[in-house]
C-alpha cells in the first residue's frame, strides 16, 4: 500500500486494517526523482505490519506513484496547457513525461467522475476544463492527497498500491 507523507502521524503509518497493530521499519526502495535523473535518488521507506505481513510504502507528497516526474512540473504543465499558454521549459526527458502523464490524464475522465462527481460538476469531457476545475480544489499535491486518502485512487491511474488490503484470515 502506498500513502502520501502528509498522511502519516509521528514517524510511521498505522496499519490500515487495525491502529493497533505494530509497524515496524521494514526496508527502503530508491527510485527517480525526476526525468532528469541517470541514477535513482529519491528514498522512499517502506514499512511492515506483522500481524497482517503487508508493506507500507510513504510517498513524498511532491511524488506522483510511478512517475518520474515531480507534481510541481506536472501542475505547471497541466496548468499551461488548461489556460492554452506556453509550457514552462523542460527538458527532452521531462517533455516525454509530462507528454504521456497528459494523455493518461485524458483517459481517467470517467474514473475522477465516478469519485468526484458530487464535489464537482464533471459533465463536459475536455481535459483543460476538468483540470480547471480539478485546481480549484487546491495544488497538485493536495489532490493527490485527496485521490489517495478518501477515494483510494490517483490523478493517472487506478494502482492496486493505493487500494487498503482486507483483514487477515484467521490462522493466516
Amino acid at each position: 500500500m502506498q500513502l502520501r507523507q502528509s498522511q502519516v502521524q509521528g514517524d510511521r503509518p498505522c496499519c490500515p486494517v487495525d491502529p493497533k497493530h505494530a509497524i515496524d521499519h521494514h526496508d527502503q526502495y530508491d527510485r527517480f526523482a525526476n526525468c532528469q535523473e541517470l541514477t535513482k535518488s529519491k528514498w522512499i521507506p517502506r514499512f511492515l505490519c506483522r500481524h497482517c505481513g503487508h508493506t507500507i510504502s510513504v510517498l513524498p507528497d511532491d511524488t506522483l506513484p510511478y512517475r518520474a516526474v515531480s507534481a510541481p512540473v506536472v501542475e505547471q504543465c497541466f496548468d499551461a496547457k488548461a489556460a492554452e499558454k506556453e509550457e514552462p521549459p523542460v527538458s527532452e526527458n521531462e517533455k516525454g513525461c509530462l507528454k504521456r502523464a497528459w494523455q493518461r490524464f485524458t483517459q481517467r475522465f470517467d474514473a475522477l467522475a465516478s469519485v468526484l462527481g458530487q464535489m464537482m460538476q464533471l459533465r463536459q469531457r475536455s481535459a483543460k476544463r476538468i483540470w480547471t476545475q480539478l485546481r480549484r480544489l487546491g495544488n497538485l499535491e493536495r489532490i493527490l492527497k485527496l485521490l489517495s486518502k478518501s477515494f483510494k485512487t490517483s490523478l493517472l491511474h487506478d494502482y492496486q498500491c493505493l487500494r487498503p488490503w482486507s483483514a487477515p484470515r484467521p490462522g493466516g
